[in-house]
């Protein structure tokens, strides 16, 4: 009988990481993913443990390969009027002008910004209440934190560790993208390519949210990826990446792999929020933060792997 009962439980053990489906993992690597969350976090139920790690496959599957290459990274210069041969910058930041060339190898990024609920679990089994609890329980405020839009962050550490902790669970390199990463994916592999849509341009309403929604974020994926299959790259929030600002930091860029400067007081923002204008939401526009005071649906991010 004792035998047969641990049978029995060893074929609902299996059962439980079957019930997981992945188009990208073979049952034997999600049992991998399964045995690492339960020695991770033993106290966890069986059903914290199995989301935990639909988290995680879910994390890979969504992972996008990009065939590396070379490109010239930074400020597309377009005609200054239609039909005008004179070029003019496409924005007014100086620090991206510089044009540089730059080499990377093979790699991949999510498809997709990480969600409020992924987000809310990974800071959950930190020990750490929701963020900004008080709007959430505000009348009227609910529709800010649906599952599935964007995340909000407050640093660069928090989602750092965040894309750090799929691979520890994985197995495998995860991480931030790095800025050369996230701007050679957003120009379709490095193409002279100003907006990360299906078509390289903004059709308010079809690949980019209307202007009568005003600045609210919405669900990830709500409008057309760009060609390589990547979602809300321009647009809803912007995205941390790895790299620490220098405004100088093109003009000294290797051309192999560029990972940024080493040391610096803020980290590099990629991609525009909702909160700006479509013009100004391009593939080569950059921004740089520290840390912030609060939460922000203005800040996403999303991970990358073999970075």
């Amino acid at each position: 009988m004792r035998r047969l009962s641990a049978l029995a439980l060893a074929f609902l053990a299996g059962c439980s990481s079957s019930s997981i489906t992945s188009k990208t993992l073979s049952d034997s690597e999600i049992e991998a993913i399964q045995s690492r969350v339960e020695t991770r976090y033993p106290d966890l139920s069986s059903d914290k443990q199995h989301a935990v790690t639909e988290l995680v496959v879910r994390a890979l599957d969504n992972m996008v390969p990009i065939e590396g290459g070379s490109f010239m990274m930074g400020e597309i210069k377009v005609p200054c009027e239609p039909g005008s041969e004179q070029l003019c910058n496409t924005d007014y930041d100086r620090d991206n002008d510089f044009q540089h060339k730059v080499t990377l190898d093979d790699y991949a990024l999510s498809k997709y910004e990480t969600t409020i609920a992924d987000f809310d679990l990974f800071r959950e089994l930190q020990g750490k209440e929701p963020y900004e609890k008080e709007i959430r329980e505000r009348e009227g405020r609910q529709y800010l934190f649906e599952a599935n839009k964007p995340a909000w962050t407050k640093n660069w550490q928090e989602p750092k560790d965040y894309c750090t902790w799929i691979g520890e669970l994985a197995d495998q390199p995860v991480d931030l993208p790095t800025e050369a990463q996230w701007e050679f994916a957003a120009r379709n592999r490095g193409k002279d390519v100003l907006h990360a849509t299906d078509n390289g341009e903004i059709d308010l309403g079809r690949n980019y949210r209307d202007e009568g929604e005003g600045s609210k974020n919405q669900a990830v994926g709500s409008f057309p990826p760009n060609p390589l299959g990547l979602y809300d790259l321009n647009g809803n929030a912007a995205e941390w990446v790895n790299d620490v600002y220098s405004e100088n930091y093109y003009k000294q860029s290797p051309e192999s792999n560029p990972r940024g400067p080493e040391h610096g007081n803020s980290h590099v923002l990629r991609g525009g929020t909702n909160a700006d204008s479509p013009r100004f939401s391009t593939t080569v526009n950059r921004n740089h933060e520290k840390a912030l005071e609060y939460y922000s649906r203005l800040f996403g991010f999303r991970c990358a792997s073999g970075s």
